[in-house]
Formats: C-alpha cells, structure tokens, sequence
C-alpha cells in the first residue's frame, strides 16, 4: 500500500493523507503522569530540569556540565547511541517552544537546531546518524544534522507517539495514538509494509524498541509497549516483505490495572527491561 509524498526543507500536512480507524474507542493520551526527560550513554546519564539539562557520570553521580541553550521547559531528549558519528555522543533534546537542538555530550556546543511548524512527539536517532521525528499531526520528518536538512514525509493522520528506526535506515516501525501499528518505508513515497495487529481494546502505543541483530540472522525482534501496559514482542523479516510478523512473546497485564507511565528497552542479552506503574 502507497501513499503521501516526501516533501524537502519544510514540514507540511494535509487532510487527504490515508486513515487508520478501530472500532473500539480509544483512552485518550494522557500527560497528567509524565517521565522527567532523561537519556543515558555508557558513561553519562542525563536530565532536564525546567529549560536546563544535567549531565552526570554514572560511577559518582559528579556533574560533568549543565546544557543551557534553550529558552522553553524540555519536553524530551535522546542520545544517539546507534550511529559511529555519534557514538553516545551527541543529544538531541526538544523543547515547549518546538525547538529541537543537537548537541555535543562531550563539548556542549551546539551541531544544529530544528524549529517544527507542529508540535514534535517523539524522536529517535537513526544508524546513518540522522534523526527520525514524529509529530502530532502524523508526520515523520528526517533530519541531517550535519547539514541542517530535513525531509518530511506524510503518514496517516494521527498523532505519533512512538518511532523506531530499523537498522537498514529504510524500514520505520510507528505507533500512533489511536493504537495503531505500522511496519513502513518513507523512500522515494510512504508505503505502508504491514499493518501490526493489536489488542481487542486499543490503547495509544509508548514505546517501540528494536533489538539488534547479526546480519547473518533473517529477522529483527521488535518490542511493542502500550500505555495500559501490555507488551508484545514481534518477529520481523529481513527484509520485512519477505514474511508476515509473527508474535512470539506478549505480556498481557490485568484490566484492573491503572494506566500510567511506562517504559521497556533492550538488554544487551536479549532480555526486555519494562517498567509500568500500577
């Protein structure tokens, strides 16, 4: 399936682009109960108080340096632990004026800086160094921070609330705050790939988090976090048209549960870290 366009320098949205609809209402996205902002790399660990972020080594929690370049209150940030440019050394954090900025962990100057037209969401670096965004009116944009460019390209509308990258820079695994899942390529147009299915009550997706393999293995293992704290893990094709997903673990938590914050990340043994709360 095929549809929208990529359209270069400047973020852009349109009612005409593809939906995706459940039949079973939706628990609206709440931000009442958030995360603080924070990232970590092997050494630094980070995080953002108001329009500030602190920067600490893990062995004695000693302040390496304080990034101060943004004006607004810091929504999130991210650390390109993925690409060999950045090597846990660059961040890049967003702020409530819709400003992004990459920086540098070790110096603490400033690479590049983004301004988005929509609110942003959600951002995760890619392996060729560039950086995936997802904003709230269902738009990806790929940013190039060692030129400063960007290529945006449509998706359904509604609002990304989590994005992951595959490895091969042209495979996307998005979640959106209807529920919906979507296995996609963006070059040269969008084409939905696969559609995952979910759960019988749909809730807003928080996390997607892939877990690295060998080049030699024929599939990647995809995690799948949602904000009422069922987890999912997904095998996934290399390359992803030549087999269906297929799940092979879920971790279905009780409907009595309150929804609230929740994160999951990868091990580097193959183990799926999740926190819920509730």
């Amino acid at each position: 399936m095929s549809a929208g366009h990529l359209a270069r320098h400047r973020s852009s949205s349109s009612s005409s682009r593809p939906a995706i609809r459940t039949t079973t209402p939706v628990t609206p996205y709440s931000t009442d109960k958030e995360f603080e902002p924070c990232a970590a790399t092997a050494s630094i660990f980070l995080y953002a108080q108001g329009s500030t972020i602190i920067c600490l080594h893990h062995d004695t929690l000693a302040i390496d340096r304080r990034f101060e370049l943004h004006q607004e209150r810091i929504l999130f940030l991210s650390v390109d632990n993925v690409s060999e440019r950045g090597a846990g050394r660059l961040v890049v954090s967003y702020d409530a004026g819709q400003t992004a900025i990459v920086w540098d962990l070790f110096t603490g100057d400033e690479i590049a800086r983004f301004a988005s037209y929509e609110p942003i969401r959600v951002a995760a670096w890619m392996k060729n160094g560039n950086v995936a965004f997802g904003n709230s009116q269902g738009n990806v944009i790929l940013f190039e921070p060692s030129t400063s460019e960007h290529i945006s390209a449509r998706t359904i509308y509604d609002p990304i609330t989590a994005i992951a990258p595959a490895a091969d820079c042209q495979t996307y695994a998005l979640g959106y705050s209807n529920g919906s899942i979507l296995l996609v390529a963006l070059q040269p147009s969008f084409t939905i790939l696969h559609t995952l299915p979910t759960p019988r009550a749909p809730s807003p997706i928080t996390n997607l988090a892939w877990h690295a393999s060998s080049p030699k293995q024929k599939s990647d293992m995809l995690a799948i976090q949602t904000q009422d704290g069922h987890l999912r893990i997904w095998s996934i094709a290399k390359p992803p048209t030549a087999k269906n997903p297929e799940v092979i673990r879920i971790l279905k938590r009780t409907d009595s549960v309150n929804q609230g914050p929740n994160w999951i990340a990868w091990s580097k043994n193959g183990r799926v870290l999740q926190y819920a709360e509730g």
